[in-house]
C-alpha cells in the first residue's frame, strides 16, 4: 500500500488499487452464500412444506436473536489484538464455519424429514448457528472499511468494489433454480444442497484469499488504548452515537424494501408467471442495474452533493415500484415492461448500498468526535444487524401476508387468486410505503453532510495532533 494524506491521524496508508480488488473478492463466495441463505424460506415452506406457524416464529426470532448477536460480535471485534489485525481472524474464522453449517442446513438427513418434530429442531438449530456464524465474517468484513482509509473518495471505493462484485456474481447466479433442478436432476432436495455444496467451497476459498492478502493499517487510534468492551458498553456506546442511530433507522427500512422485492420474486414467478426463465432474466436485470447505480455512485458524486445522490436513491425506487404496478395494472403478462421498470428502481437500490456502507463509517468518525474512543467494530456490526432485523420483518410480512391467502406451508402450494393479489402487492406496493418512511427519517434525523463532515475530521486530526 502507498502512503497518502491521513484523515483519521497520523499517516494514513492509502490504497492500491490491487489491495482493493482483493478486498472486494472477499465479498464474492460471502454473497453467494448469502444469496442462497434467501431461498431458505422457499425451501422450507414449498420444498420441505413445514408449518407456517412453526416457520414465522422460528425465523423472526432467529434473525432478531441474531441483530443483538452483531452487536456482540462488533464488540468482540473492537477487542480484538492479534498478530493478524482486528478483523482478518475473524473473516477466515467466520468464513469455514458458516460455510460447513450452510452445508448442514440445506443437508437434512432423510431421516429428519420424515419427522416434522425432528427436522423442525434440526433446522432450528442451524439456522441460530448460521446466523451467529455468519455475523463473524460480515461484520469484520464491512467494519475493515473505515480502518482501511479516511478518505472519503477511497471509502466510496472501498464500499463499491465488494459490492460491484456481488453484482457481477448475482448476473451469473440468476438462474440458480435452473441449476438447482438441473443439479438435482429435478429433485429440489437433493439440487439444493449439491449447490449449497458448491456455494460453500468457493465462499472459503474467496474469503482466505482475501483476508490473507488485505492487511489493515496498524493506526494507534484511541480505541486501542481503552479497556475492553462489554455488551453493556457496546450498547451505550451505540445509542450515544446519534447519528448512527438514524443511520440503522434508515437503512433497516431500505433493506425491508429491497429484500421484499428479491425474496418475493420466486414466489412471482414461480407461482403467478409459471416461468423460472423470466426470475432468471429478473435477476441478471437487477444485478446489472444495481451495478449501474454501484459504477454511478461514485462518479455522481463527484459532480453532485451527497444529499441529491442520496434523494435519487429513494426516487428511483419509488418511480420503478409505480411503474411495475402500472404494468401489471394495464399490461398483465408482458415481461418487458416489468422488466424496464424494475432496472429503473434497483438503480437506486444500487446507490444506496454504498450509501449505507458511507453513512456508517462517517458515524464512526462521528463517533470518536464525539466520545474520544473509535469503534469501527461495533457501528459496523449495526450493517449486519439491520439485515438481519430487516430479514426478520421481511419473514413476519410474508408468511402473514401467506397466512391470510392461504398460500404454502401446510397449504396448497399453488396460487389462489387471493394469493395472485398477495404475492403482487408484496412485490412493488409494500416496498414503495416502506421507502417514503426510510426517507422521512433520513430528511429530517441525518446530520452528518460533507461540510460537517470536514469539520469532524479537522477536529480528531487537531485532538491527535495535540496528543501526540
Amino acid at each position: 500500500m502507498r502512503e497518502s494524506g491521513n484523515q483519521n491521524g497520523g499517516a494514513e496508508q492509502g490504497l492500491t488499487w490491487a489491495t482493493k480488488i482483493n478486498y472486494g473478492i472477499g465479498a464474492v463466495g460471502k454473497s453467494l452464500s448469502n444469496g442462497l441463505s434467501g431461498r431458505l424460506q422457499y425451501y422450507l415452506l414449498t420444498v420441505l412444506r413445514i408449518d407456517r406457524k412453526l416457520l414465522a416464529p422460528l425465523l423472526v426470532a432467529g434473525r432478531v436473536w441474531d441483530g443483538v448477536n452483531d452487536l456482540m460480535m462488533g464488540a468482540v471485534i473492537d477487542n480484538t489484538r492479534s498478530r493478524w489485525g482486528k478483523f482478518r481472524p475473524w473473516i477466515a474464522l467466520g468464513a469455514v464455519t458458516n460455510a460447513m453449517v450452510m452445508i448442514g442446513l440445506f443437508g437434512a438427513p432423510a431421516g429428519l424429514r420424515a419427522s416434522p418434530a425432528g427436522l423442525f429442531g434440526y433446522i432450528a438449530v442451524l439456522w441460530l448457528l448460521w446466523d451467529m456464524t455468519y455475523t463473524m465474517v460480515d461484520v469484520a468484513y464491512y467494519a475493515m472499511i473505515p480502518a482501511l482509509s479516511g478518505s472519503p473518495k477511497e471509502r466510496d471505493q472501498i464500499a463499491m468494489i465488494p459490492r460491484v462484485f456481488s453484482g457481477l456474481l448475482g448476473v451469473v447466479t440468476s438462474f440458480n433454480m435452473q441449476v438447482i433442478d438441473y443439479l438435482g436432476g429435478g429433485d429440489e432436495i437433493t439440487g439444493f444442497f449439491r449447490f449449497a455444496v458448491l456455494t460453500s467451497v468457493v465462499y472459503i476459498t474467496t474469503s482466505l484469499y482475501s483476508a490473507a492478502l488485505v492487511r489493515e493499517p496498524r493506526l494507534a487510534l484511541p480505541s486501542e488504548k481503552k479497556e475492553s468492551i462489554g455488551i453493556a458498553k457496546a450498547a451505550k456506546i451505540l445509542i450515544h452515537n446519534r447519528q448512527a442511530l438514524v443511520v440503522l433507522a434508515v437503512m433497516l427500512l431500505f433493506n425491508l424494501a429491497a429484500n421484499m422485492t428479491n425474496g418475493v420474486s420466486i414466489y412471482y414467478f414461480r407461482f403467478v408467471v409459471h416461468n423460472d426463465t423470466q426470475l432468471g432474466f429478473f435477476g441478471i436485470l437487477l444485478g446489472i442495474s444495481q451495478g449501474v447505480g454501484l459504477l454511478g455512485f461514485p462518479l455522481l458524486t463527484k459532480r453532485f452533493p451527497r444529499k441529491k445522490v442520496y434523494l435519487w436513491s429513494y426516487l428511483l425506487p419509488c418511480l420503478g415500484y409505480g411503474a411495475m404496478a402500472a404494468a401489471n395494472l394495464l399490461l398483465p403478462g408482458q415481461f418487458i415492461p416489468l422488466m424496464a421498470a424494475a432496472f429503473v428502481g434497483f438503480i437506486g437500490y444500487g446507490f444506496m448500498s454504498i450509501m449505507q456502507s458511507v453513512m456508517l463509517a462517517d458515524a464512526v468518525d462521528y463517533g470518536e468526535y464525539e466520545t474520544g474512543e473509535r469503534n469501527e467494530g461495533i457501528i459496523f456490526s449495526t450493517l449486519t444487524m439491520l439485515s438481519k432485523l430487516a430479514g426478520a420483518a421481511n419473514d413476519l410480512v410474508t408468511l402473514g401476508v401467506f397466512s391470510i391467502v392461504h398460500f404454502g406451508g401446510q397449504d396448497a402450494t399453488t396460487a389462489t387468486p387471493a394469493a395472485v393479489r398477495g404475492i403482487a402487492g408484496l412485490m412493488y406496493v409494500f416496498p414503495p410505503v416502506v421507502l417514503v418512511a426510510s426517507y422521512l427519517i433520513y430528511r429530517f434525523g441525518y446530520r452528518l453532510t460533507a461540510g460537517r463532515m470536514e469539520e469532524v475530521r479537522a477536529a480528531i486530526a487537531a485532538r491527535r495532533a495535540q496528543e501526540g
